[in-house]
């Protein structure tokens, strides 16, 4: 029973040890492996095989490569853009940058609560920047909007430039000082 007991606590540490990914540690590869994992995800976001029932296990490794993709405003349109199986919205399209944000903003949850929040671990309902609107008037939706997708980046690259790869940074929301959010 203590073998067992000692057994299942190795594997238990290196369960977690295998999803720590962490960029402090200039690892060539792990930022290899990390940097690959993306690609296979964007690869796998253009074909419409990602699951909607668990977000993809993005980790603060796969950031710096998911901001790169953030630049990207080319539009996939397929009829599986992955979203919170939550959300009543079926989207047909959407651009890759904006997903890889949302990614980020995945990452960014999942380092903070490692079971992550909601249901299957996504980050919002779906990859769609809405502007906050005063006086409690209904926000606008932001679904393909290049320039509004440049200041999202802006915000990820900015917010991830002074987090300097510490994970503490993920306890700080890009978007607080914009007048966006993840619907």
């Amino acid at each position: 029973m203590k073998r067992l007991f000692l057994l299942s606590m190795m594997m238990l540490a290196l369960a977690a040890g295998c999803n720590a990914l962490d960029l402090t540690d200039d690892d060539p590869q792990t930022k290899a492996e990390a940097s690959q994992y993306v690609d296979e995800l964007m690869q796998a976001f253009r074909a419409g095989i990602i699951s909607s029932f668990a977000c993809p296990d993005v980790q603060w490794a796969h950031i710096p490569k998911l901001l790169e993709y953030g630049q990207s405003t080319e539009i996939v349109s397929n009829n599986a853009i992955p979203a919170n199986p939550i959300s009543s919205y079926h989207m047909s399209q959407c651009s890759e940058g904006m997903f890889a944000l949302w990614m980020v903003e995945a990452a960014r949850i999942h380092t903070l609560k490692p079971l992550a929040s909601g249901i299957g671990g996504w980050p919002s309902q779906n990859p769609i920047i809405q502007r906050m609107n005063g006086n409690n008037q209904q926000p606008t939706w932001y679904v393909n909007d290049p320039a509004v997708q440049q200041e999202v980046l802006a915000a990820y690259v900015s917010w991830w430039n002074n987090a300097n790869g510490k994970k503490s940074a993920a306890s700080i929301d890009p978007l607080e000082n914009t007048v966006y959010m993840w619907h």
